[in-house]
């Protein structure tokens, strides 16, 4: 073992490659419409349709980054498939 990895060792900042780790990934309130199929199982086409038809109102269900782009609130669209508007 080299002395910079006995260093690592040491002070437990990185485990050795034998100990597997999970992480769990959460997505942020905003999230753009990427994550919407793999999070929600909605294409981007159902959001689309989902948002023309005032179902998902802009500033609650969905808005805009500063770069233009569609982000959706995760929290608000759970409620909505939930029932609770």
């Amino acid at each position: 073992m080299t002395a910079a990895a006995k260093q690592f060792t040491d002070n437990d900042t990185i485990p050795p490659p034998s100990i597997k780790q999970q992480f769990a990934i959460v997505p942020a309130k905003w999230v753009r419409q990427e994550l919407l199929f793999p999070v929600f199982g909605i294409s981007t086409e159902a959001a689309r349709k989902y948002r023309g038809s005032g179902q998902w109102h802009e500033g609650k269900h969905w808005d805009r980054d500063p770069a233009n782009r569609v982000i959706y609130n995760r929290e608000a669209i759970e409620k909505w498939m939930s029932g609770a508007l």
